[in-house]
């Protein structure tokens, strides 16, 4: 089985977007380094945005 099939929900970008942000955040959090959630999803946002312009394909069947 492919990475992709098991796991369709990860090819929405919307849904990875949460998912890499959350994780960002939550670890950050644990690790005692205070950064917004806001500038975060930011981040993770222009990092998929540009991987998409670039080519790499995350969110093509």
């Amino acid at each position: 089985m492919k990475f992709y099939e098991k796991y369709p929900k990860l090819k929405q970008k919307s849904f990875l977007s949460k998912v890499l942000a959350d994780t960002v955040f939550s670890t950050m959090s644990l690790e005692d380094q205070q950064v917004s959630k806001t500038k975060i999803v930011k981040i993770v946002n222009g990092i998929l945005k540009d991987k998409e312009l670039k080519g790499d394909q995350f969110f093509t069947n």
